[in-house]
């Protein structure tokens, strides 16, 4: 139990200092932006001069990937950190100058992030047999997961591990097992009373 609480102690704070680091990010793009709109003047008077407005496109399609950075922080997902590197191939390829083989490279390189994002993506991740997942997730995909039959009289896995410390009449907290149709169920974080994050574990621990 100590440890699970060490652990997640240490994750809420690691946690606090990206949202904080993440709001000092959100502060620079804002004056950045700023200054973005007092370019719009020598963009007007600029308008023949190509390098003028490439130089306004780059500097404006960094402050949307700086965007994408901070919901990537906040959501913390996988998917989130492919829309950003879409992104910022994206920009890549519309802003700098490329050569024919450079254009056709990063031109590749989108197409594997959305055969990836497509077939190969997953939600959670798993290790040494044991799969990591968000409470939220529904029980209808964390059957497909794990690949085992799970009740449905809650919505959630959240929902089920609670309702089985319901009807053992034992306590929610962190690192306790719960066994539900054979399937051992770790909870792994909580806040403020509410589970965030599950551990399929194997039957044999």
């Amino acid at each position: 139990m100590l440890k699970y609480r060490f652990r997640n102690y240490l994750l809420r704070w690691s946690g606090h200092m990206e949202l904080f680091l993440s709001f000092l990010l959100l502060i620079s793009i804002v004056i950045a932006a700023i200054g973005l709109v007092a370019n719009l003047y020598g963009l007007a008077q600029n308008m023949d001069n190509s390098d003028y407005f490439q130089r306004f496109l780059g500097s404006t399609m960094a402050l949307i990937i700086a965007l994408e950075l901070i919901k990537m922080i906040v959501r913390d997902t996988v998917g989130s950190t492919i829309e950003v590197l879409l992104i910022a191939i994206a920009r890549k390829l519309i802003v700098s100058e490329q050569d024919t083989l450079g254009f056709l490279i990063g031109i590749i390189a989108i197409g594997f992030l959305f055969l990836i994002r497509k077939y190969l993506f997953v939600s959670e991740f798993s290790n040494e047999g044991r799969v990591v997942v968000s409470a939220a997730m529904p029980v209808t995909e964390a059957e497909k997961l794990i690949k085992k039959p799970l009740p449905h009289q809650a919505q959630t896995l959240g929902g089920v591990v609670a309702q089985i410390a319901g009807q053992e009449d034992r306590k929610l907290q962190e690192g306790e097992v719960y066994v539900c149709n054979g399937v051992k169920i770790r909870i792994n974080r909580m806040e403020d009373g509410i589970i965030q994050v599950l551990e399929f574990i194997d039957a044999s621990e």
